[in-house]
């Protein structure tokens, strides 16, 4: 009986016991549930970065899609952390876009500052884009970002420097491997505009066997500021506006891209909002070309000179077959070629006039000696002067344009300009020859005045070695700078004088300056 009676005790101190429990457990539950009344389950949890939100984009609220990314400074290729962009689309005018900060609970918004606006034409680098942009501070406000025209755009900050960068989008092929060469790029139609997705194409483009690069608006790049000291001698801090790599794996100023097969090629590249672009490069046919692979072609005529005699129209000398180049180009080279003002000269394939024949209005003209022939009624190389000379034939057999070059005979050149500023353009197949040798050079030309630059390079067809300059330069004179490989950083373009004209430009790539002087 004692037994029972403790039993019955505990029974009732253990019954106590839980329904403390339980009641506690229900005063936490109500009291946390008063506690959530206040939060609203359904709002979305906002990461710490800088965002691009607004009614003119698929952005209206925050969302990971709209976050910048950090990119890589142009300068150096490696990515610079304060540097990050998007590419947005944006419809034009009202209510626009901001980008907004979010650290912790703290959300900043901002638009233009007092000196954002479009940058002239004239105050443009000359690998900066050829078509209308904006650059300029960014300032804490409610005023948004605004653009006039409907389309995709890059945007770009560097928090550091407090300077953004708003630039229209229209992306092109550019490259050995493309119709313009390395000197304009190849455009890729907009399929309409879309705010979460958009396709930029070209269909049958021509691409040969040689590489190539994208890159939107005719730019390669675009300056956030010039002089910012990044350490180790390297200045600057740019944004690219190329991509690279591989169609699979776009890298921003990335190296260029082969193209291991000629053809027709269905051209893409697809942007998609959050998840940036995809590339395709799809080959739809073969290249309709003459293969020149067994063309022998020599020189004939009675303005050429044999062992000190004239030569005539019957027999061509120096019969050869060219070397080739990416498969679609090819190359006839003649040594210490002896001409005579006593008559003219075609370029002939065989012993007879059945097959190809050459003459000087089916070439472009090129070399240090292109000024020493002209034509006549008959349309052949007129020697203006006595001389012996070494002359390469080139024909590219996917736009059958033919080069002939001429230099005197063992001078080969050694450097050679280019850029938008001559007449060169930024074709490194056109470059212009420089007189001289052992490190100083000279070069007479016309120069297309203020907005436009130029470079040298060593070899034509490459853009490496190359020789460019610095943030100090200026269109009289300043330091050059080296580039030894395509893989290496692109320095800055020389600019010209603002004045179009006639300059001397002289190089000296053994204290590295270059001098620019209106010619005498």
């Amino acid at each position: 009986m004692i037994m029972k009676k403790v039993n019955l005790s505990k029974f009732f101190k253990l019954t106590w016991a839980m329904l403390m429990i339980v009641g506690l457990a229900f005063v936490v539950t109500s009291c946390k549930d008063d506690d959530d009344d206040d939060v609203d389950p359904n709002k979305p949890i906002v990461l710490d970065g800088v965002y691009v939100k607004g009614g003119s984009t698929a952005l209206a609220d925050f969302d990971v899609k709209g976050k910048m990314k950090v990119t890589r400074n142009e300068v150096n290729q490696k990515d610079r952390a304060q540097l990050m962009e998007i590419y947005v689309a944006v419809k034009a005018g009202s209510p626009g876009f901001s980008i907004v900060s979010v650290a912790g609970d703290t959300k900043t918004s901002y638009g233009p500052g007092a000196d954002f606006a479009v940058v002239p034409a004239d105050q443009r680098d000359g690998d900066e884009p050829q078509v209308d942009f904006w650059r300029g501070s960014y300032a804490v406000t409610e005023t948004a970002f605004t653009v006039p025209v409907d389309g995709l755009y890059h945007v770009v900050i560097d928090t550091e420097v407090k300077k953004v960068v708003i630039a229209p989008v229209q992306w092109g092929v550019i490259g050995a491997a493309t119709p313009g060469g390395w000197g304009t790029s190849t455009p890729l139609t907009a399929a309409g505009f879309d705010l979460n997705t958009m396709t930029f194409e070209a269909n049958d483009m021509t691409l040969t066997k040689a590489d190539y690069k994208f890159r939107y608006s005719n730019g390669w790049k675009i300056i956030l500021d010039p002089d910012f000291d990044l350490g180790g001698g390297e200045k600057g801090i740019r944004v690219n506006t190329n991509f690279g790599g591989s169609p699979a794996a776009l890298v921003p100023g990335g190296d260029n891209i082969p193209n291991a097969a000629p053809g027709k090629y269905t051209v893409k590249m697809v942007w998609t909002l959050g998840s940036g672009y995809a590339a395709s490069v799809v080959k739809t046919g073969d290249l309709q070309i003459t293969d020149y692979t067994n063309t022998s072609l020599g020189l004939v005529g009675d303005g050429l000179m044999v062992d000190g005699a004239q030569h005539n129209w019957d027999v061509t000398i120096m019969l050869q077959e060219p070397a080739v180049e990416n498969e679609t180009t090819y190359i006839w080279t003649y040594s210490n070629v002896s001409v005579s003002t006593l008559g003219s000269f075609k370029i002939r394939e065989g012993q007879d006039w059945t097959k190809k024949s050459i003459g000087y209005n089916d070439v472009t003209m090129a070399g240090l000696s292109k000024d020493k022939f002209e034509t006549n009624g008959d349309g052949n190389f007129v020697p203006t002067e006595d001389g012996v000379y070494d002359m390469v034939l080139k024909i590219d057999a996917v736009t059958e344009t033919y080069t002939f070059t001429v230099n005197p005979a063992g001078v080969a050149t050694e450097l050679y300009m280019l850029g938008d500023g001559c007449s060169a353009g930024w074709d490194n197949g056109l470059a212009l020859p420089m007189n001289g040798t052992n490190g100083l050079y000279t070069i007479t030309a016309p120069l297309n005045g203020a907005g436009t630059a130029i470079k040298f390079i060593t070899t034509l067809g490459q853009w490496a070695p190359m020789y460019g300059t610095d943030g100090t330069a200026t269109s009289t004179n300043g330091p050059l700078v080296y580039r030894a490989t395509e893989s290496d950083p692109d320095p800055a373009n020389i600019p010209a004088p603002d004045a179009v004209g006639s300059y001397l430009i002289t190089v000296n790539t053994t204290d590295m300056t270059y001098t620019i002087a209106a010619a005498k």
